[in-house]
């Protein structure tokens, strides 16, 4: 009932529709990444139906009309993967998205030896299209053992530590391990690998792989069939053997790399570049720099210091240790000047002129550094908020980048450790599910304001039971409020506010009752303002204004006095009374302007009282004619008055109190008291 290799179709399938895109091998101009459709279009490759046809059988038989049904293969019919049929690839996402789906299919993901197949291989060159000519060397080295050269590739790391991650299949994760940490040798013999660029990359993607789904690294690259063992503590071993080096270590590698970072930043410019340079003083005594008790630098602090040049620096000149050359590709031998830095655990270069994009791959063999602030510079590209091994505070904020890398979920060491990260007042055009993706577990305090991060937030994040901070304004974000705010008690500032596209729909019925800072202002939320916002005992500041809400405002908020500091419902569609209970939020600042109340005139008592509200300078809600009332009323004795009706009621106009006249313009004519029992001093 279906077509073979060796027969043509019957005579009742239909011919294809003319509207079918064509078949195409892939042209240089293979579109990138995108949603978008084209005329090109790509078969996947290696697909067969269950009567062993692939595509291009269908192509020549020049039909489809049983393609959804009769003929369907194992993972799919001909119209999701024959481009005849209306299915294929026409962007490099779709061809991304079918490796992942079928990549434990044989011949489509991997072969039987676990060496990619045409399927996610083609997925892999479009994707990584400038990559193409990415050229992996398999060398000989002077001992006779075999060496990667060249094997770090950024594009195909990404690439493939998603799937990695995405899939949980462990030639994922091999080839993944070795496009993002690089080059590596074989002793053969038993003794193993030797990671040449990034060991500490290496430990994470074994332990990952190994905790995820008890799979072993296997070498890749030279293609030998071994496993990579856990050698996690090569990395903390070789460290401590350079302090065997001592002062030669210290003055080969540590004075090099900090002489680098004066000469490249224009030193002599710096604000502050005390003893720098001066080579009868020790360099744990220049500006800035802090050494332990062995003379290794662990800090360097040169933050608003007129820093000026590229970051991170450049490698210097020197080319020997102990005068035997250096080899290029061994990281404790490396001469990029910041990676030398091994003992560093912290790093404050904030508020100079450092420009240019981050090469993060030497850093993360810093596997002390726990501090690292770039802050306000002019760095620009892509940054990587889990940039050193045991960082606990990371702040790129005030810069130029326009993208961020995803939290891997490989980096086991720095999704543990994190606790702060702020890349707020960039240019980060991602989608915020991305973003926030396999986000560090322990992080405290989160800060991405002022970006172009867009889409709709998750539900919940019961999986940051220590965050407290969480900042997200003035982006583009969109969709319903999430209610995350409840399912993390932890949470005490939530900043949502001055969205682009903007929240929609109603503030949630449920209160976030832990919080102490809750601002939502500038976004398109309706609906009234529930009235269980009083269940939200610890909140001192409450941000509404700029939305679309309705309705009166609840006298229920009147039961924050004590620690509710700021209540700003400005310019919204609020309507009714402005309620009494208001006045109980003594000490607070209260903005109401821009909405529309139904009664003409503020309480009184809000405006008569020491009270912070924004209305009690306009007339038409707080006139000075009725303050001077009150005050005439509490002179006299007013509470002894024989007739006192509608003196000093919240609501009633002043004009129709007792013995009050008005002109049609509400200004005092006639004030006629007499025999009233009026006492004391005018």
């Amino acid at each position: 009932s279906s077509p073979t290799k060796s027969a043509t179709p019957s005579s009742s399938l239909s011919s294809k529709p003319s509207s079918s895109p064509s078949r195409s091998s892939k042209p240089s101009s293979f579109p990138s990444i995108s949603s978008s459709p084209t005329q090109v279009c790509l078969d996947t490759p290696n697909w067969k139906d269950v009567g062993g046809n692939g595509c291009d059988d269908y192509t020549r038989y020049g039909s489809c009309s049983y393609a959804d049904s009769i003929i369907a293969g194992d993972m799919g019919s001909a119209s999701t993967h024959c481009c005849i049929c209306g299915g294929g690839s026409t962007t490099c996402e779709d061809l991304r998205s079918k490796c992942q789906k079928y990549i434990n299919v044989l011949d489509l993901g991997f072969n039987e030896s676990g060496l990619v197949a045409p399927l996610c291989k083609e997925a892999e060159s479009c994707s990584c299209e400038e990559a193409a000519d990415h050229d992996v060397k398999i060398v000989t080295n002077e001992r006779g053992e075999q060496e990667t050269v060249g094997l770090y590739n950024e594009c195909k790391c990404y690439f493939w530590s998603r799937l990695c991650e995405d899939t949980r299949r462990g030639e994922a994760c091999d080839y993944a391990a070795e496009y993002c940490c690089g080059d590596y040798w074989y002793f053969g013999l038993g003794f193993g690998f030797e990671y040449l660029n990034s060991p500490k990359c290496y430990c994470d993607f074994f332990n990952y792989a190994q905790k995820e789904f008890g799979h072993t690294l296997k070498s890749k690259a030279l293609n030998i069939g071994k496993e990579i063992g856990n050698h996690c503590g090569q990395y903390q071993d070789q460290v401590a053997g350079l302090k065997l080096e001592g002062v030669d270590y210290r003055r080969e590698f540590e004075r090099p790399s900090l002489e680098t970072i004066y000469n490249e930043t224009s030193g002599k410019k710096w604000t502050n570049s005390d003893v720098w340079m001066n080579e009868t003083v020790d360099h744990c005594q220049w500006y800035g720099i802090s050494c332990d008790s062995d003379s290794f630098v662990t800090s360097i602090d040169l933050r608003d210091n007129n820093l000026a040049g590229q970051f991170p620096f450049p490698i210097y000149s020197r080319n020997t240790f102990n005068g035997k050359p250096f080899l290029e590709s061994w990281w404790w031998y490396t001469k990029s000047s910041l990676a030398n830095l091994y003992h560093l655990r912290r790093l404050d270069l904030a508020n100079n002129k450092l420009t240019g994009t981050i090469e993060y791959r030497p850093l993360y063999n810093l596997y002390s550094l726990t501090h690292f602030d770039v802050s306000g510079n002019q760095l620009s590209g892509e940054l990587d908020a889990l940039v050193t091994p045991s960082l606990k505070h990371v702040d790129f904020s005030n810069n130029k980048f326009t993208s961020m890398r995803h939290f891997e979920k490989y980096k086991v060491s720095p999704l543990q450790t994190l606790r702060f990260c702020d890349v707020s007042n960039n240019a980060i055009k991602h989608k915020s599910t991305d973003l926030l993706e396999n986000i560090p577990p322990n992080i405290e305090q989160f800060f991405a304001s002022n970006n172009q991060i867009y889409g709709s937030l998750p539900e919940s994040l019961n999986n940051l039971p220590k965050l407290h901070q969480f900042n997200m304004s003035s982006n583009a974000l969109s969709g319903s409020l999430p209610v995350f705010a409840d399912s993390s008690l932890s949470l005490q500032q939530l900043d949502l506010s001055n969205q682009k596209n903007g929240f929609t729909g109603s503030i949630p019925k449920d209160p976030w009752r832990f919080l102490e800072v809750l601002n939502l202002a500038g976004n398109k939320l309706t609906g009234p303002i529930p009235p269980d916002i009083r269940k939200m005992t610890t909140l001192e500041e409450f941000d509404l204004s700029n939305n679309f809400l309705s309705g009166q405002i609840p006298s229920q908020l009147g039961q924050l006095a004590g620690s509710l500091q700021v209540l700003d419902l400005a310019n919204n569609g609020l309507s009714g009374r402005i309620p009494t209970q208001i006045g109980q939020l003594q000490g607070a600042s209260v903005i109401l302007a821009g909405n529309r109340f139904d009664s003409s005139i503020a309480p009184l008592s809000l405006c008569i009282e020491e009270f912070d509200l924004d209305l009690a300078s306009d007339t038409k809600f707080c006139p000075v004619e009725r303050t001077a009332l009150s005050d005439f009323y509490d002179s006299t004795k007013g509470a002894e008055w024989t007739n006192s009706t509608n003196w000093l009621d919240e609501y009633v106009h002043y004009c129709d109190w007792h013995g009050v006249t008005c002109d049609d313009s509400n200004r005092v004519i006639k004030l006629e008291l007499r025999n009233n029992g009026l006492s004391g001093r005018l």
